[in-house]
């Protein structure tokens, strides 16, 4: 059975709702090929104060960093056409990108999961995300 994230440890909280500090400069980058989960990826984020931009692939991603672009947090899909979320990563890294990249995925299969972490992710979630799983990455972000 796959957890339902990698990488941070558990998110703890006494009230329904997390609070985050300080997000209105984090700049945050959404990887993903599916516009409806784009859509709702951006409008979570967006709640949450911070700058969002879009990329339907990771082909994009790279080539908004080789164009000067830069990003505190990179959210990226591992299945997507053109370059998917493994190569994106790779290519990011072995660049130089330090930005934190979270990978986002509906494969739950932990050899599949630990590929793409393998590929320099700072942490992993299941699809969908929520918020949650959205504080958790922020305030590791707050603590990097």
């Amino acid at each position: 059975m796959v957890s339902e994230k990698m990488g941070f440890g558990n998110v703890m909280s006494t009230s329904k709702t997390m609070k985050i500090i300080d997000t209105k400069k984090i700049s945050v980058l959404i990887v993903e090929d599916d516009l409806l989960i784009r859509k709702i990826h951006k409008v979570m984020m967006t709640k949450f104060g911070t700058e969002v931009q879009l990329a339907a692939n990771g082909k994009e991603a790279v080539d908004l960093f080789l164009s000067g672009a830069s990003f505190d947090l990179i959210l990226t899909d591992l299945e997507m056409p053109i370059m998917d979320g493994i190569e994106a990563t790779k290519q990011l890294r072995s660049m130089g990108v330090t930005s934190m990249i979270v990978g986002v995925t509906s494969r739950n299969q932990d050899s599949e999961i630990q590929a793409f972490m393998k590929s320099g992710l700072n942490a992993c979630y299941v699809k969908p995300l929520n918020a949650e799983k959205v504080t958790a990455v922020l305030n590791e972000l707050k603590n990097i």
